[in-house]
């Protein structure tokens, strides 16, 4: 049932973008090359995983059709296995068989098979990784690569500066050994002094480096900042986002970040509008993919508590919360992000993370919110035909704000998406008013904290502004 309501939701959308007609506006080729790069993950839907850290050998009885169906249900759409021994026959078997109901319910697994991790030793490719690890790769990818559910292998997390070339060598491995596949690596967050953990002059050259070297079909951090008491840690959630957009868009590759789904350490537990908070602020700052961190307590640990699923493997109010956000967002505007890349983030009325303050430009040319200086986080994209889009966030964990926008020209038309997924003329479903003067057309609407409003432009106005390169 869970597939059968995507796959409805995204065909209607496809219908309604087909009948829309092409922008003229130039699509630079690296924004092309992401919506093509992401289009050929095969995936049915914006992509959307969690980190899995069971395994079968301890959860493997958890891990039976029934878990799968309620990971489709809560609008997963490329989920991490559990860790395996595919040395174990009936765990090879096991795995088989999630495959199997994964893709029958429109996913794809990355699959942690530790013989794809990546290692580090002498001998192998360029002395940087054991000999036998290519081999490993080969019995895999023999074992599991024919699967059309399976989206490709876990590489690792958070390389430091002693291990990051021979994390980049095994990623390359992968993608030579099954190019069709597309392996997931895991990257540090950025923090004041960090470059000097992965032993680069700057982030963007540590990532661009990775990127050259690894052949990479993505890129792919984690940081729990933003869930820090107060806002302190807000700057380094957004300067995350920053780094990893322009990393993408030089490089013309997706880019996805994984957002909290478990307290710990001093981070708190996230709350419905806080979860909401960081999967739309995600999207509006451009992500191509969201993780949540991360889905299985497993066991008590450490100050761990109130992930999706507890210690004693019940459903959680943070499954339920996070259930609602994936599916309403499935539901109104199925594979839309999926073929959307960011051409700009501005925010309202101060920046956050060495970001952008909101300037007009022809697309939207006012942000006013009814309380003064209520934050409000501004989004703007195009698909593959040039057609511009934009995401307004209430950027208040807190605080709901009635905030009205203005799209400039006499001319200009709005387009929004429907319960049912339909795109149709008008302001966005929270739109309560919509008021066209000599300055063009304003939507007004109430916004919860994390709330978002989504548009489709049409306008002379619109048409005339370039789409930026970075």
């Amino acid at each position: 049932m869970a597939r059968e309501l995507l796959l409805l939701s995204f065909a209607a959308l496809a219908t309604a973008g087909l009948a829309a007609g092409a922008s003229g506006r130039e699509v630079p080729p690296n924004i092309r090359a992401i919506v093509e790069k992401t289009r050929s993950f095969g995936l049915r839907g914006y992509p959307i995983s969690f980190w899995n850290y069971t395994n079968l050998a301890e959860h493997g009885k958890y891990m039976d059709e029934a878990e799968v169906e309620e990971w489709a249900d809560a609008g997963f759409t490329v989920p991490q296995s559990p860790n395996f021994d595919a040395s174990d026959p009936k765990q090879k078997a096991h795995v088989l068989k999630l495959l199997d109901w994964a893709w029958a319910r429109g996913m794809k697994l990355i699959l942690c098979d530790s013989r794809t991790y990546a290692k580090a030793g002498p001998g192998g490719e360029g002395g940087l990784v054991p000999p036998d690890y290519q081999e490993g790769v080969r019995a895999a990818v023999a074992d599991f690569g024919h699967h059309p559910g399976l989206f490709g292998f876990h590489v690792g997390d958070e390389p430091g500066k002693d291990f990051k070339y021979a994390f980049a060598e095994c990623y390359r491995i992968q993608k030579k050994v099954a190019p069709r596949l597309h392996p997931f690596a895991n990257h540090l967050p950025w923090w004041p002094g960090a470059e000097t953990v992965v032993g680069n002059a700057s982030w963007a050259e540590y990532l661009d480096e990775f990127v050259r070297l690894s052949n990479a079909d993505l890129l792919s951090y984690d940081c729990s900042a933003q869930m820090n008491p107060g806002q302190g840690g807000w700057h380094m959630y957004f300067a995350n986002l920053r780094e990893y957009r322009a990393a993408s868009l030089r490089n013309g590759i997706p880019f996805w970040n994984t957002i909290l789904s478990v307290g710990h350490f001093r981070y708190r537990c996230p709350t419905f509008d806080e979860l909401r908070w960081q999967f739309n602020t995600s999207l509006c700052c451009g992500a191509n993919g969201i993780l949540w961190f991360f889905y299985y307590m497993r066991q008590p640990h450490s100050n761990y508590r109130l992930s999706p699923v507890d210690e004693h493997w019940d459903r959680t109010q943070t499954y339920y919360d996070i259930r609602r956000i994936q599916k309403s967002f499935h539901r109104h505007y199925g594979d839309l992000f999926a073929r959307l890349v960011s051409t700009r983030v501005t925010f309202y009325p101060m920046p956050f993370g060495g970001g952008q303050s909101f300037t007009p430009n022809g697309i939207i040319s006012r942000v006013r919110p009814d309380a003064e200086n209520h934050p409000i986080l501004i989004g703007e994209f195009t698909d593959d035909q040039g057609r511009p889009y934009v995401m307004i966030v209430n950027n208040s964990m807190t605080d709901s704000v009635f905030v009205r926008v203005t799209f400039p020209g006499k001319d200009v038309k709005v387009y929004s998406w429907d319960w049912s997924g339909r795109e149709r003329e008008g302001g966005a479903y929270c739109t309560d008013e919509l008021r066209r003067t000599d300055d063009g057309l304003t939507a007004g609407q109430w916004l919860a904290p994390g709330q978002e409003a989504l548009f489709r432009i049409e306008s002379s106005s619109a048409e005339q502004e370039p789409i930026p390169r970075e």
